[in-house]
Order: C-alpha cells, then structure tokens, then sequence
C-alpha cells in the first residue's frame, strides 16, 4: 500500500498534504514542523519515498486515478470519512482529482501553485518527453534547471542547493510512472464547486505556472474562494517560505475544522 506519515494530535479531520515533482512527501518536513499542533497526513507518490512503484500499483496505463485510489485505501485503512485536503503542484491536480472522486470526503480544498485542468498537446508531449529521458536514467537532466526557473530570483542559494541535491536523487522509473500518469489526467476544474467548505488558492508572486488569473476564474465556481499570494515564492513554497505557507495552511485549516463543525 501507498506510504504515509502523519503527525500532531490524531482528530477525526487530518490535513492531507500531497507533494510536488521531483519530490517526494518529505517536501513538507519544515511546513510540518510549524503544524505540530495539527494532525497532518502526508503520502508519497507511487514510485517516491517508500511508496511502491505505480506499475505494482495498478499495471494498466498509468493515470492519476492510480494514486487517488491508494490514497483512498490507505484512508480506509485509518479509519478516516473527512479530511481537509492540500498539494502543491503534481500534488494539486491529485487533490483535484481525490475531489472529483470523493466529493463528500473533502471538508476544504487548498491548491498550490498547481494547474488542475487536462493538458494540452504541447504539454503533454513534454511529459511524455521527460517520460523518456527518465526511462533512459536521465531524469535530472529534465529538471536541473528548476532551480533557477522554477524559484524565486531572491531564494537564497542554501534553498537552491537542497533542492538540487533532492532532485538529483529522483526515482527515474517512478518520475517516468507518474509524468505519464499527468499527461493521461483529466480536466478537473469543476472539482472546486463540488467543495462546500473553504477553498483556498495559494500561489508564489514568482511561479511562471500557476496563473494569478487562472485561480481567479476558478474562484468564481466555488462557494468559499480565498485567494493567497506569497511575496517573491516560485513554485516550490514548502521550501523557499515554509512559515509562511504554515500559516495559510493553518488559517485553511481552521475554516475546514469550522466548516466541518456547522454540519452536525
């Protein structure tokens, strides 16, 4: 089964934080130390961490829906009915995709410098072009430059360095497994009206992918839309303003619980 973490105080409405690529679910290790007063589940994606590979997983073509699955078994498995929902990037269009599947499962919904809609050409052949490289052992080489366009200009170079250091230690077959798997998505933009709790879209000033103006027009087909920017963040906020992502996520968080809370 999927591998998981989860730490703070066991309550009946874990956040659930899913992470980006080329990482793994210890992204959220510093976010998570400013959440120690909160029951946080985190998951690795198949073919990261200690997660198995998403070919053991389900060995048809792969697809996001893989992953959503073994998120909800693992849940199953933990007795969890609600939880409030978070991913960064990859992890955002999985945690649009949970939504779709499990719309009453999801208390609030925060997606982070994440695109939820389906790819088009262009961009699906670059996945599957990463795909390739990945499957050739050369999965670093698609993603070494994401620490000079991907982050802040001012991210200081300790940030940069370990960073690179994680992305040099990718799982090729696992990167392969899971850009395949994006490319295959579908279009999951309505997922955010099936939300009744909060809704949150949090993105860097600094992320060339996540659109200030595409999260407004999602904000319009949901009931409890906050918008929030982090100064001078790229694409990986877990790591160049941990704090201050905590203190969104923790603010999403108590509207989750107080959601949650008016429905009994």
């Amino acid at each position: 089964m999927i591998a998981y973490r989860r730490t703070g105080p066991e309550s009946d409405l874990p956040l659930v934080l899913l992470h980006a690529l080329p990482l793994d679910s210890t992204m959220w290790d510093t976010v998570r130390v400013e959440l120690s007063d909160i029951d946080v589940l985190t998951f690795d994606a198949p073919g990261f961490g200690e997660s198995p590979r998403g070919e053991e997983l389900n060995d048809g073509e792969p697809n996001t829906k893989t992953f959503v699955k073994a998120i909800k078994e693992r849940l199953d498995e933990l007795g969890i009915k609600m939880i409030a929902l978070g991913g960064l990037s990859m992890g955002g269009s999985v945690a649009a995709d949970f939504t779709a599947a499990h719309p009453e499962m999801v208390a609030g919904l925060a997606l982070m410098d994440t695109n939820i809609d389906s790819d088009d050409d262009d961009r699906k052949a670059f996945r599957r072009g990463v795909a390739e490289q990945a499957d050739r052992g050369e999965g670093y080489d698609a993603v070494k430059d994401w620490t000079t366009t991907m982050v802040g200009a001012d991210t200081p170079q300790e940030i940069r360095d370990s960073l690179d250091r994680r992305f040099k230690a990718l799982p090729n077959d696992g990167l392969a497994w899971i850009q395949r798997a994006m490319a295959n998505r579908e279009d999951r933009s309505g997922s955010v009206s099936l939300v009744k709790g909060p809704v949150y879209f949090v993105r860097g000033t600094e992320d060339p992918t996540a659109s200030l103006e595409s999260f407004m027009k999602l904000a319009l087909r949901t009931d409890q839309p906050r918008i929030k920017e982090i100064e001078g963040v790229g694409h990986f906020a877990a790591d160049e303003k941990p704090v201050e992502l905590a203190k969104i996520l923790k603010d999403f968080y108590s509207h989750a619980v107080r959601w949650e809370s008016t429905r009994h």
